[in-house]
């Protein structure tokens, strides 16, 4: 069982910028496919396979970062 300690020292949040300019953090990439109405914004299944951070999405960029 992990600790409350432990559960804070792994969580992560997710930046969303467009243009180099941040949108708002979320908790996870669901809440980020529900935000961004563009048409051509990959769905939550294509974001949730990716491995490597900044996620980018045409002009959309998607950062992992620690949460403190």
């Amino acid at each position: 069982m992990t600790t409350y300690k432990e559960r804070k020292e792994n969580k992560y949040n997710f930046v969303l910028a467009k243009d180099g300019e941040v949108i708002g953090t979320f908790g996870n990439l669901k809440k980020i496919t529900e935000f961004v109405k563009d048409k051509g914004f990959p769905s939550y299944w294509t974001l949730v396979r990716k491995t490597e951070y900044p996620i980018e999405c045409g002009d959309y960029r998607i950062f992992k970062v620690k949460h403190y």
